[in-house]
């Protein structure tokens, strides 16, 4: 719990001797060293002096002594709970009709209750006392840190008045937000021994700025590559053009790894893929095809000799036929 300090300024009961004439006792109230008053007490003394006390009360203070917020991180838009620690540092005097009030500049971050009050009735002294707070921070909010105001006033025992201020910091973080738009491959199909183009937009879709990013291609049949994209402010975007070589035959992704940092430094990602064939080499396929190939004139000749055989075969075996017979 973070101390954040004393808004008060504060003053230790102090008592202090008059002597006079005989008076009567007379009170003023509860009064505090920042007054010009003092509660004044008369006693009269045997031989008729008289001695007069002053007291004065130590100056009742409420502090914030810190704040804590559920949950973690604030990111912009979203709703949180914000723990208020308070304590009554007054060693004699009790607290009551505690009013405080929260406050940003321009609205940066509001209470979602409908007010902006807290009241609470009363705090002994020596108390400490917590209070929760839900709230939300604006959506457009930069990623830093941002200042609540708080202001309160309370009242003693005698319904005397005070009142203070204090502030505690709420750190709102943007959530990271890339895309890729506008993919383009110069040539979805291609053979082993080609090359193809592939490029794209990088859009920081956030309020903050994207560090270091980088982006990494990857596959089975092509080879590994990265480019370094540096920095996009939000808003922006980068273009991204690489030729990607393949290496090995077959039908698979080109798959497309973003990664980059916001501002406290984490690490994100983002995926995308685009699908790629990948052929034999052209000389290769000719090669293949010219052995299995058949020429039709050689084919033609074949048939002709096959038949003229058969066709002398048939004429003997018939002449010799003939001869049997006669």
């Amino acid at each position: 719990m973070k101390k954040i300090g004393t808004f008060l300024v504060s003053a230790v009961f102090i008592t202090g001797t008059i002597f006079g004439g005989a008076k009567g006792a007379e009170g003023l109230g509860n009064v505090y060293a920042s007054s010009t008053d003092a509660q004044v007490v008369t006693h009269v003394n045997e031989e008729g002096s008289s001695k007069k006390t002053v007291y004065y009360f130590a100056t009742p203070k409420l502090v914030v002594t810190g704040r804590d917020i559920k949950g973690g991180d604030v990111k912009a838009g979203d709703e949180f709970e914000m723990v208020l620690h308070l304590k009554n540092e007054s060693t004699s005097t009790k607290l009551r009709n505690i009013s405080i009030k929260l406050s940003s500049d321009e609205n940066q971050i509001t209470t979602t209750s409908g007010s902006d009050s807290i009241y609470i009735e009363s705090m002994d002294k020596e108390e400490n006392c917590d209070v929760t707070v839900k709230m939300k921070a604006r959506e457009d909010l930069e990623q830093k840190n941002y200042t609540v105001n708080v202001e309160y006033n309370y009242e003693d025992n005698s319904k005397k008045t005070f009142d203070g201020t204090a502030s505690v910091t709420v750190p709102v973080i943007q959530e990271a937000r890339l895309g890729i738009s506008e993919v383009k491959l110069t040539k979805t199909e291609l053979s082993v021994d080609g090359k193809t183009s592939l490029s794209f937009k990088l859009n920081n879709m956030g309020m903050d700025t994207l560090r270091n990013v980088t982006v990494d291609f990857a596959g089975d049949t092509i080879q590994e590559i990265s480019y370094y994209a540096g920095t996009i402010e939000s808003g922006a975007s980068s273009t991204v053009d690489m030729t990607i070589t393949p290496d090995k035959v077959g039908i698979d992704d080109i798959d497309i790894k973003v990664s980059f940092e916001d501002a406290s430094g984490n690490v994100s990602t983002y995926k995308d893929s685009v699908a790629l064939v990948v052929n034999e080499a052209e000389d290769e396929v000719a090669a293949v095809d010219e052995a299995q190939a058949v020429s039709p004139a050689v084919l033609g000749g074949g048939a002709v000799i096959v038949i003229a055989l058969i066709a002398l075969i048939a004429g003997i075996v018939k002449r010799v036929s003939q001869k049997k017979y006669e």
